[in-house]
């Protein structure tokens, strides 16, 4: 099983809310945060070690119209509960992310620069890493929440409000995300300067 699984309840409660089954059932795609996502990635990587955009995969993201209907897809795929889950991957091209998740990714690229939103960021980009073929947790959590502050660049903020907002992402981490995902700041960032993302795939993929 794929994607940022909870610990606990309270991971989900603090990054989606306590929205029940409103709305529609089903999902939208939405191409912008594909996009975001895709863009963020290959900036991520050295410029003397940088990937070819086509070698970046397209990653479509699933946005969920209600908490239920997410919840469904989780549940049949994988017969346990959803409750704890935030997104998550299952191969293929998809990421599926929360409607809640997908909106605060959303406020963040608008400037609302918090620690949900920051974190929703990373989730995004958790997930489309991998799609890339990054698997292990703790090193996907490190590479998404570093890139954060590429993405925030990107976007046209500042460097000082893409290192905070990096920054942000570590401490919601730290705070909420089960053991098996955390790796220590100092541990990662030098990480990130030893190996770009491409360096962990997994052979084949």
């Amino acid at each position: 099983m794929r994607g940022l699984l909870a610990s606990a309840a309270i991971l989900c409660a603090v990054l989606s809310g306590t929205a029940n089954a409103a709305g529609s059932p089903g999902f939208t795609y939405d191409r912008e945060l594909g996009r975001i996502a895709r863009e963020t990635l290959w900036r991520a990587t050295e410029p003397e070690r940088q990937v070819k955009r086509a070698e970046v995969y397209r990653a479509y993201v699933r946005c969920y119209r209600s908490t239920r209907a997410f919840e469904r897809e989780f549940e049949r795929r994988y017969g346990v509960s959803a409750k704890s889950v935030i997104a998550f991957y299952a191969g293929r091209t998809d990421v599926f992310l929360r409607h809640t998740t997908c909106r605060n990714v959303h406020l963040f690229v608008s400037g609302r620069h918090t620690l949900i939103t920051s974190a929703a960021f990373s989730i995004l980009l958790h997930e489309v890493l991998h799609r890339q073929g990054v698997r292990d947790e703790r090193i996907t959590t490190c590479l998404a929440n570093a890139a954060v502050a590429t993405g925030t660049e990107w976007l046209g903020f500042s460097k000082p409000r893409a290192v905070r907002a990096r920054d942000l992402a570590f401490a919601f981490t730290k705070r909420y995300s089960p053991r098996e995902y955390r790796m220590g700041k100092p541990h990662c960032m030098l990480l990130n300067r030893r190996t770009d993302w491409p360096d962990h795939r997994i052979p084949g993929r």
